[in-house]
């Protein structure tokens, strides 16, 4: 009885289809493409966990006390601004950085596209697209501005007054080289002294040798009053260095140049020194580089006979 009531279900006219019929539920060529598409999007969403991102964590920590005392801000961006690599960036409340960019290709819409490499504050990564990363800031974010010059002065008063003299700049910078060879050090940093404001002397730094022949980051900036920049800027090497860092750049004649003042250190250090110079505490110390750590060493003094 079972067997006829199937027999008669399979002949019914109404599952007879014409080839007409059929490609109504046949999906165009073009949709499939849109459909793969969308299905690339889905795989870019998810998220893996960031190798070795304890070298990421103190530059998210640097980047929010930097919101919080103003040397920061967030601002909106607009439909047609461009994302920049090495920027920071809120999308739905959380802080990424944009940490690669790869080469551009136009796609469908005709926008200059690529995969980027986006690390997250919760210690987790993406290779999102660049346009899909731009309208989810546009749309539901923010970017986060350079840092804007630090207040911190190196005075022996506590205000400012018509005797005070300002003397200079210290800068701590991070390369955004190509470079395999550089970019693989996530804490590798420039820091020095200069007499000029830091965009005055790094507008230029993709031209130039001791910038490593490519642009750069200003992560902080230090104000000098009443000191000696170079004396100062002497004394914060000689601190740093067993953490000097030996690199080679050729330039566009061709000439090959050693850059100074590079250093692979962690920025938790950095401002630990500048705080103890602040005070006055840093003589006697040097960095370990093998503990990561300032160490305590014996300082010779002259006796008179």
């Amino acid at each position: 009885m079972k067997d006829l009531e199937l027999e008669e279900l399979f002949n019914d006219p109404l599952l007879n289809i014409t080839p007409e019929e059929r490609a109504l539920f046949t999906i165009p060529e073009e949709m499939q493409q849109v459909m793969k598409q969308r299905h690339k999007a889905d795989y870019v969403a998810q998220a893996k966990p960031c190798i070795g991102f304890d070298s990421y964590e103190p530059l998210f920590k640097k980047i929010h006390r930097d919101l919080q005392q103003g040397k920061r801000q967030l601002v909106k961006v607009t439909r047609t601004a461009s994302l920049e690599r090495g920027r920071y960036y809120i999308v739905d409340g959380q802080m990424l950085l944009l940490e690669q960019v790869g080469e551009l290709k136009r796609n469908g819409n005709g926008l200059p596209d690529t995969r980027t490499r986006c690390i997250y504050e919760t210690g987790m990564e993406s290779d999102i697209m660049l346009q899909t990363l731009r309208k989810n800031v546009v749309a539901n974010g923010y970017a986060v501005t350079l840092l804007q010059e630090d207040t911190t002065s190196f005075q022996q008063t506590d205000e400012l007054t018509d005797e005070d003299r300002q003397t200079g700049y210290i800068y701590v910078l991070r390369s955004l080289s190509e470079r395999e060879d550089i970019r693989s050090y996530p804490n590798l940093y420039k820091i020095g002294v200069t007499t000029q404001t830091v965009e005055e002397r790094t507008a230029r730094a993709e031209e130039e040798p001791t910038y490593l022949m490519a642009p750069i980051e200003i992560i902080s900036t230090y104000r000098i009053v009443n000191m000696h920049a170079k004396k100062l800027e002497h004394l914060i090497h000689s601190v740093l260095q067993q953490a000097k860092f030996h690199v080679t750049v050729t330039d566009h004649q061709g000439e090959e140049h050693h850059p100074e003042e590079w250093y692979l250190v962690d920025l938790s250090m950095v401002d630990e020194i500048i705080h103890r110079i602040q005070e006055g505490t840093i003589l006697g110390y040097v960095y370990n580089a093998q503990l990561q750590c300032l160490q305590q060493v014996e300082v010779q003094t002259e006796r008179g006979s």
